[in-house]
């Protein structure tokens, strides 16, 4: 090759990642699971925190994970606003110890 040509591999661009090691994302449908919880036991009227997850393995986790840190779970809502699991179900599935009143 002379000088004034280019080398072959400088020419050509090269692609940032191969196609075998590519993921399927996941469509976003605007549904969330919605977790109601709070730091202390409060009464049924009072205002309550809500957290929320694309998924429902994401709200659970979130839910053990709010359970270990010492904070009330209240429910785990599906989304269409149907209550999956209550305090008591939550609290017998996904923790060891119940809450401190």
């Amino acid at each position: 090759m002379s000088p004034k040509t280019k080398s072959w591999t400088k020419s050509r661009p090269r692609a940032n990642t191969n196609w075998q090691h590519l993921s399927v994302s996941e469509v976003d449908d605007g549904k969330r699971w919605r977790i109601i919880w709070d730091t202390v036991l409060r009464s049924e009227n009072q205002v309550r925190n809500t957290a929320v997850e694309k998924t429902k393995s994401n709200a659970l986790d979130r839910a053990r994970h709010m359970l270990r840190m010492g904070f009330v779970v209240y429910e785990i809502q599906d989304p269409s606003g149907g209550v999956v699991l209550d305090e008591s179900t939550i609290r017998t599935q996904l923790s060891e110890t119940p809450p401190t009143q």
